[in-house]
């Protein structure tokens, strides 16, 4: 990983008065600016850099930034300081790996389940086609969107957890290509291609699994290969 002379300032906004706390506030835009691309890996973050531009204390700036390396965006480098990290093979693959156990397997409860299961999946993807995805970070929050209502159909909280746990370390893949690529080349087009997944809900629960864990695996030789 090498050092990125990206200025923190050149992309962070004074966050004046908002209606969510002050940490969340700070960590919301951070990861939204390594989402867009403007903290790319090996970029420095320094807490008190921070603080003045998004004129705060540094308490908030601190909670976030511990908060984005739980989630494995970013590593500490020195005082006060951290860096957004790269993503290693590993990483990926064990994502990967969890999301196929937690996701598939959710897709074939909701097949088991039925059509009232199949028809919330189906809607969330109707919500997300409509709203598009034009950006970056839009494409990545629809996309999450869909796959939570896989998850989210089957009813059971515990797997929503398990969701929610690998989408929170998944949030440090926002910095890869794909997500630019995703937005560039037609984001809304590929929401649609959920729509398979529901088709093969339909068909039953093994093809539901099988179609769910061939989404996710492509997504990871994606991932992989960029």
């Amino acid at each position: 990983m090498t050092d990125s002379n990206v200025e923190v300032g050149m992309v962070l906004q004074p966050i004046g008065r908002v209606g969510t706390p002050l940490a969340d506030e700070a960590y919301r835009r951070l990861s939204e600016a390594m989402l867009a691309g403007d903290l790319p890996p090996g970029s420095r973050l320094v807490m008190d850099a921070i603080a003045e531009r998004l004129e705060i204390s540094r308490t908030p700036v601190r909670d976030a930034l511990r908060r984005l390396e739980r989630e494995g965006l970013v590593e500490p480098t020195g005082r006060k300081g951290y860096t957004v990290r790269a993503i290693a093979a590993d990483d990926l693959a064990h994502l990967y790996e969890s999301r196929i156990a937690v996701e598939a397997y959710s897709a074939r409860r909701v097949a088991e389940l039925g059509e009232p299961a199949i028809r919330v999946v189906e809607t969330a993807i109707d919500v997300a086609v409509k709203s598009g995805a034009g950006t970056a970070a839009e494409a990545y929050h629809q996309n999450r969107m869909i796959h939570r209502s896989v998850v989210e159909a089957v009813a059971n909280p515990i797997l929503v957890e398990l969701f929610e746990s690998v989408w929170d370390r998944a949030k440090a893949l926002q910095i890869f290509e794909q997500f630019h690529k995703f937005a560039e080349e037609g984001g809304g087009d590929q929401l649609a291609e959920h729509y398979g997944l529901v088709a093969a809900m339909r068909v039953g629960p093994d093809r539901a699994f099988a179609v769910m864990e061939e989404h996710i695996s492509e997504g990871f030789g994606a991932h992989r290969n960029g």
